[in-house]
């Protein structure tokens, strides 16, 4: 794979505008840089969404007890995310456009690894840049941009990533220690295991096992034995959310297939089309593709894996789609799928994700905003859509609350003097009740 053609300059001229190599070293990454801010930035001004109270709660119980994490598997594998959000919340305290930055920067850097390892897999810079310019707006992993609890699987992209190109340049132990900082970002970082062997052989044209591969051994061992040691009370595992057999294959056909849509079957149309024959080497991105989704197949949530677990392998359909593209012989049809392919996930992005985002904050965002213009004091809160302890630390937003101020979902024995505040779907609001349940505010 590394002896594919690269993009011919004229071609690239037409596409961006200009000879991209004239363009010099600093406007490229600025235009990538610019689509990924153009492509998340709706996701400023949304607020923490559900779980995203819980992590913070979550946060400042593992500040007054180091070993908390350890008690709370699975999530001792998402330590960087919360040393991250610690980070964050220490400096920005609750404003949550600071984390969403962060979460975009990060997107970023993800993006520019993704140029550099798609130009050593493929040998040309230009397939490169283009994989790196449409996996900076390609919607299929929003969640893990625009949920800043899902962060992990970004982490654990950006472990991978730099894993991958270290081991590339032969630096084995600093890969292995990224590797491991990897594992303790999502446990879904151990397919490194099965991409170094990829990497090798697009690099190299071969791979066999040698000595440098045990410097994966250290970080896999210590990963199995945190896993093993925490598996008792591993809430992923004694709860059933993973589920093992033959309904783990059709999830991972659908899940490829989602990743795929629409954007891999058009680019492949566009190049049958055109050449008659799919080359080879598309073969690479689409096994990136199927063994990134491989460690969520066993999930039982849903037909597929959920869209933040399709990170990694959302690359993948980057990587291919600009391998198509630069096999493609007409620069008007090579023009129009670029730009296309980013305005489409763009607008979608902005007009469907969003409001998506914005209805999942809803219930904790108008609650905060009821609080703060309530007196601080003991209160119900009827009809929460989701978990109480949502509720309960959205409080700590709101100066002058604590959580446990707020009932949530409780009888009206509980509190018999509290006022009410019942959430109507219809409207996403909060009906204000006094004690004796007769509505006073909306």
């Amino acid at each position: 794979m590394a002896s594919t053609t690269a993009l011919p300059r004229w071609k690239t001229s037409v596409l961006f505008g200009g000879d991209v190599r004239a363009q010099g070293r600093v406007l490229r990454p600025l235009l990538v840089a610019s689509l990924c801010a153009a492509a998340y930035a709706p996701a400023l001004d949304n607020g923490f969404v559900s779980d995203d109270y819980v992590v913070l709660e979550w946060i400042r119980q593992w500040r007054e007890d180091p070993t908390f994490l350890l008690k709370l598997a699975p999530d001792v594998f998402r330590i960087t995310s919360y040393l991250i959000l610690g980070a964050l919340k220490a400096v920005f305290g609750y404003r949550a456009e600071w984390f969403y930055g962060f979460a975009i920067l990060l997107h970023f850097v993800n993006s520019m690894l993704l140029w550099k390892l798609a130009a050593r897999l493929t040998g040309s810079a230009r397939v490169g840049f283009l994989a790196a310019s449409l996996f900076a707006v390609v919607q299929n992993p929003q969640e893990a941009i625009m949920w800043l609890a899902a962060m992990g699987d970004a982490l654990a992209a950006l472990c991978v990533l730099g894993a991958l190109l270290l081991w590339l340049e032969n630096r084995f132990v600093l890969a292995a220690l990224v590797f491991t900082a990897g594992l303790f970002s999502k446990e879904s970082a151990a397919v490194l295991l099965v991409l170094v062997p990829l990497t090798e052989f697009c690099v190299h044209g071969g791979v066999a096992p040698r000595r440098r591969h045990l410097y994966l051994l250290p970080p896999t061992l210590l990963f199995a034995a945190v896993f093993l040691w925490t598996c008792s009370h591993n809430y992923m595992i004694t709860n059933g959310t993973y589920t093992f057999g033959a309904r783990a294959l059709a999830v991972w056909v659908v899940s490829a297939h989602r990743v795929l849509f629409p954007w891999g079957y058009v680019a492949a149309a566009l190049l049958v089309t055109t050449r008659r024959a799919l080359p080879v080497k598309l073969s690479v991105p689409l096994a990136w593709i199927i063994l990134c989704l491989a460690p969520y197949v066993f999930l039982a949530q849903g037909s597929h894996v959920p869209s933040r677990h399709t990170y990694l392998a959302s690359m993948g359909l980057a990587v291919g789609v600009a391998l198509t593209i630069a096999e493609l012989r007409s620069v008007r049809l090579a023009r129009a799928l670029v730009w296309t392919f980013v305005a489409v996930n763009v607008a979608y992005l902005w007009r469907v994700k969003d409001g998506q985002f914005e209805v999942r904050a809803a219930p904790t965002t108008r609650l905060v905003e009821r609080l703060a213009d309530l007196q601080p004091g003991n209160i119900r809160v009827v009809g929460f859509p989701l978990l109480p302890g949502m509720a309960t630390t959205a409080t700590r937003l709101v100066p002058g609350w604590e959580p446990s101020m707020v009932l949530v979902d409780t009888e009206p024995e509980s509190c018999p003097e509290c006022p009410e505040l019942r959430w109507e779907p219809a409207t996403a609001t909060y009906l204000l009740a006094d004690a004796k349940g007769a509505p006073s505010i909306y």
